[in-house]
């Protein structure tokens, strides 16, 4: 019997990491490690379906051999497992004869590969979850139970609030490198920069100035970098020094 104890704990592991909120490297290659229903290393892919009809690998982990097999563009009507599944909103499951057979356009491009059965499993519009096992899978209605419970707890996985924050980490990294090639000595201080800089003189913490101005204290921290860079001082004793040689 395929569904066993372990696999109940394997699901309760998975109910667990998934509250973590990880991102889809550090899911895929959990997934990977940890969800083959006898415990071998898998190939997992996360397929990710663009506006063209295209579904293309958002991430991969697993066994290196085969790990170029589905590093492709696969159009959405193309004859292959993870299209299927796309298609009819389904898991596809079956072992590699069985996928073979089915499916024409399936290739076994690396005949060392280990794979023996394959998984492709939906799970959000827009996204499937493709699992290259090295084990034949004996009882299709048991892997197919877990699999459903695998594709159950994978639906709480939200790609739009991960992608979201990915895309706030790289637009305020774009945001800090665009300052600091402006922030050359001499350049002119803006308004705020200049408020930052009375507050400082003031002895205002960086969390009392971002308080006092409506800002993050991190935000602030990052103003207060570019405000040395800008006058060429190494930063607030330099300017509390200032702040005692204007008093009479």
């Amino acid at each position: 019997m395929l569904f066993e104890d372990t696999h109940w704990e394997t699901l309760f592991s998975l109910a667990n990491f998934l509250q973590q909120k990880p991102d889809t490297e550090e899911l895929c290659e959990y997934l990977a490690i940890r969800v083959c229903p006898t415990g071998e290393l898998s190939r997992v892919y996360i397929g990710r379906l663009d506006n063209d009809a295209v579904i293309r690998t958002e991430m991969s982990f697993g066994y290196v051999l085969n790990s170029g097999v589905m590093d492709l563009a696969i159009p959405l009507e193309s004859d292959r497992p993870v299209a299927d599944a796309f298609r009819k909103k389904k898991i596809v499951i079956g072992n590699k004869r069985e996928i073979f057979e089915k499916y024409s356009e399936v290739q076994d491009v690396d005949n060392r590969s280990p794979w023996a059965s394959t998984v492709a499993i939906p799970t959000h519009p827009g996204y499937c979850f493709e699992f290259l096992l090295q084990c034949t899978i004996e009882e299709p209605e048991h892997a197919l139970l877990y699999f459903r419970a695998v594709c159950a707890l994978l639906g709480f996985y939200n790609f739009e609030e991960f992608r979201a924050r990915q895309l706030t980490r790289e637009r305020v990294k774009n945001q800090l490198q665009n300052a600091k090639v402006s922030a050359s000595k001499g350049s002119p201080l803006t308004e705020r920069q200049e408020l930052i800089i009375d507050l400082i003189k003031k002895s205002k913490t960086n969390g009392q100035i971002g308080q006092m101005l409506g800002y993050s204290e991190s935000l602030i921290r990052q103003e207060t970098i570019i405000i040395y860079q800008k006058l060429g001082i190494e930063g607030r004793r330099e300017l509390t020094r200032s702040k005692d040689s204007d008093q009479p």
